[in-house]
């Protein structure tokens, strides 16, 4: 959840500079073999172990204890940032509760990860490792990281998210031997259409509001035909609504607004704003409670942007809102114009963009800084390496003639208002 309004910000980004998006290519997964709530679980014969206090795994031993295999990888800034707080709940109760991590990688990367990973040593993290793993990622297929699998009493009791892994929940699956946490399912499919039991009725175009859909991964808004019914469907699922309206303010390229409307840019004229965002990184539960799942079906396809105008309407008038463009003055990043002077240092991890407005897009996805305010505005190609201060990067700027100072400025904002009628 933590990288959640990052990945939103990316998403919008990509929109404002109007290039596409190219994932990663899907791989065939075998979801046969994969293990659902309530199945037994069968370990495998043998794993190959690192780390930890542990020589080998003693899964009969195991099987009055809540075991999380928790699935990792060293890209994965989220999967670092949680083993303290696992090993902490397995440390706290030990007779209760037992971590094992899962990862595909070998033996060699992951000895170079966690001898140079400063966070996990500050924090003496020295959980076991499964690695070079094939049968967990078998039997729990997943398309991302962290992915949690809790098992007691030789069955699997949840497959879930991060947010869910916390002390409350493991000791209620102690003592009650089940617990009902949301499903994290990669592969699992929207469809609220679905969910309407009236057989006679057809749906021929319309709009449906939801909430969480349990087993349904986060997706941002999408729009292509249909299959099943031949209409043009677009879809929303299980994302907060102010990342719904940001990203499709994005799409309707609302005044061709230029800029990423990042949480320190938007006001709220609400009288809950925590309805609308997960502001304070809580569980899972916050989802479960205020996500929103959205599905449109029209008979004729439209333009991305018209789509996206129709599909705002609908949010406005739904939840009784306004969004529009506002003003405000506040500390900025701006880029200014100033001598060239080389830079003379070594570029570490170097990013190439092709423009002033691409750099400052990017830059404002790091959260490093106050927004930052393009008054360069140039079509020339910039690469930058790695810098932890304003300093180092103007170090950088100035071999292309630029300079960033922090100022105040006014600057255009997200306005969300409720309509009170």
């Amino acid at each position: 959840m933590k990288n959640y309004i990052k990945s939103i910000l990316l998403f919008s980004c990509i929109l404002f500079l109007h290039n596409s998006i190219y994932a990663q290519k899907n791989r065939h997964v075998d979801l046969s073999k994969a293990l659902k709530i309530g199945a037994d679980f069968v370990p495998p014969t043998k794993v190959k172990l690192m780390r930890g206090k542990d020589k080998t795994i003693d899964w009969e031993a195991l099987q009055d204890k809540v075991v999380l295999l928790d699935f990792f990888s060293t890209s994965c800034g989220t999967c670092i940032q949680i083993m303290p707080h696992l090993q902490e709940l397995e440390q706290k109760h030990p007779d209760k509760f037992k971590v094992i991590v899962v990862t595909a990688h070998d033996k060699v990367t992951l000895e170079k990860f966690f001898k140079n990973n400063k966070y996990l040593k500050e924090h003496q993290v020295n959980l076991p490792v499964i690695y070079e793993d094939s049968y967990f990622h078998s039997v729990f297929p997943h398309s991302s990281e962290p992915h949690e699998v809790l098992l007691y009493q030789g069955k699997v009791q949840a497959i879930t998210g991060s947010g869910s892994i916390d002390e409350n929940n493991i000791l209620k699956l102690y003592t009650d031997k089940t617990i009902a946490l949301p499903l994290k399912d990669d592969y699992g499919r929207g469809n609220l259409v679905s969910q309407i039991h009236d057989s006679n009725r057809v749906i021929k175009a319309g709009a449906i509001f939801s909430g969480y859909q349990d087993g349904v991964p986060y997706q941002a808004w999408t729009f292509k035909k249909d299959s099943l019914t031949g209409l043009f469907k677009s879809s929303i699922y299980n994302t907060s609504l102010y990342s719904a309206l940001l990203s499709l303010t994005a799409r309707a390229q609302i005044k061709d607004s230029k800029y990423i409307p990042r949480m320190d840019r938007v006001q709220w004229k609400v009288k809950d704003s925590t309805k609308y965002h997960n502001f304070e990184n809580k569980t899972d539960k916050w989802l479960v409670d205020h996500a929103i799942s959205y599905e449109r079906y029209d008979i004729k396809e439209k333009t991305d942007s018209l789509q996206a105008r129709l599909i705002l309407a609908d949010f406005l008038s739904f939840y009784g809102l306004k969004a529009y463009e506002g003003k405000k003055k506040m500390n900025c990043l701006v880029l200014e114009s100033c001598p060239v002077v080389p830079y003379s240092g070594t570029l570490i991890n170097p990013m190439k963009y092709n423009s002033t407005a691409t750099f400052a897009i990017f830059t404002d996805i790091s959260l490093k800084f106050p927004p930052l305010i393009d008054h360069v505005n140039k079509a020339i190609p910039i690469e930058i390496g790695k810098y932890d201060t304003l300093h180092e990067l103007n170090l950088q700027l100035a071999a292309y003639g630029m300079n960033a100072k922090i100022k105040l400025e006014e600057i255009n904002i997200l306005v969300i208002e409720e309509i009170n009628e």
